[in-house]
């Protein structure tokens, strides 16, 4: 017999069994007492589109059910504010567009940016002075002719100098200026901000005119190519966790178009509210373009398969908590007779459950049983 691959699901719900012909007999789920035999007649059999089979050997893919949505990864996402405080002259970006690493996203004024350049093209100058001075008097002091107090004090007035102009240099390349041209007493006044990232605008969060102050946050980015997901298994599945571990997921609103990851890594803490644990894959390239950060999503995390004898759903009916299947037990001429017997199943998935007692299970009716209703 062919075998089938499949993913789990929910098992699904039985179908009721009623009977018909001359001798119509329904299985009921409040009924107990009901006949063990249904019989039809071959017409009945061929028009009804009914068809007998046996258990058939058939491969369970095996998953864990997870939710959780889709992020951009530490590396692959930023907020972007200022260091100090201005207003913002000019925003030369909108939501959606693409930039790369230090494209410039807007211009700030600041007169705190233009205090600090002033302040470090005057010490830069005085650094000069007390730098000349230091040199003199170490020369001095080394001839024994200038006082060690003398050339100490000059020492240490120029490493003090020194560092504070250092320091200076420091602040300003962070916000972006070369100093070089700024030493020699050019000052400049925009301050412009740029992309820390290659990546697209996802968020903007304000505009021209704006004050901006270092606790505001302007931009917010995300590189696409730096996506992954972001998923919540529960405490008793943790033992089924890998590395490696193929993903399927897809987002609620469009089921049938189902994307590809893989388990890269999971968390060794377990959230107290929820007692989910978190797990982290990452997304082929090619399904990328059609992800944003931030979408929902549902997930089969795959760990592994399993041969299991199975039935068409169809063929599995239902009375009060028992699953039943119609096993053909005689043939005449022109009758087929039918007797219903129970089975243990197991799991679910798409059209086919899992039989667990099969010995002895020969032409059941695995089509067109949910014809036999009543009238």
């Amino acid at each position: 017999m062919n075998k089938k691959y499949f993913s789990i699901v929910l098992v699904i719900g039985g179908l009721l069994l009623v009977g018909c012909g001359s001798k119509k007999t329904v299985i009921d789920e409040t009924e107990t007492n009901v006949s063990e035999e249904i019989t039809i007649t071959k017409s009945q059999f061929t028009n009804a589109g009914m068809k007998v089979g046996n258990p058939e050997p058939t491969k369970f893919l095996m998953y864990l059910k997870a939710s959780g949505y889709i992020a951009a990864s530490p590396s692959g996402t930023a907020q972007v504010s200022v260091l100090i405080p201005g207003r913002i002259k000019e925003i030369t970006v909108n939501t959606g567009i693409r930039v790369s690493k230090g494209q410039m996203l807007c211009i700030i004024e600041s007169t705190e940016f233009i205090r600090l350049q002033q302040t470090y093209a005057e010490l830069c100058g005085r650094l000069k002075a007390v730098e000349s001075e230091y040199e003199r008097q170490k020369a001095l002091a080394g001839e024994n002719i200038a006082s060690q107090k003398t050339y100490q004090n000059a020492e240490s007035e120029y490493n003090s100098l020194k560092a504070s102009c250092e320091g200076l240099k420091t602040q300003l390349g962070l916000l972006g200026l070369k100093t070089e041209k700024t030493a020699n007493g050019l000052i400049v006044q925009d301050l412009i901000i740029t992309a820390p990232i290659d990546g697209y605008v996802s968020a903007l969060h304000s505009e021209n005119g704006a004050y901006a102050d270092p606790q505001k946050i302007l931009f917010e980015l995300v590189d696409l190519n730096q996506l992954q997901l972001k998923l919540a298994v529960f405490e008793k599945d943790f033992a089924s966790l890998t590395k490696g571990l193929n993903i399927d997921f897809y987002s609620p609103n469009n089921p049938d178009k189902v994307y590809r990851g893989t388990l890269t890594s999971y968390g060794r803490s377990i959230n107290p509210e929820t007692r989910a644990i978190t797990v982290i894959g990452s997304i082929l390239p090619e399904d990328r373009a059609g992800l944003i950060n931030g979408m929902y999503l549902e997930a089969k995390i795959l760990t592994g398969e399993r041969e299991v004898m199975a039935l068409p759903d169809e063929a599995i009916l239902k009375s009060g908590d028992a699953h039943l299947v119609l096993v053909q037990k005689a043939s005449g001429n022109n009758n087929l007779t039918f007797i219903r017997k129970e089975v243990n199943t197991g799991i679910s998935i798409n059209g086919f459950t899992e039989i667990l007692n099969p010995e002895g299970l020969k032409q059941v009716l695995v089509k067109g049983g949910v014809n036999l209703v009543m009238d």
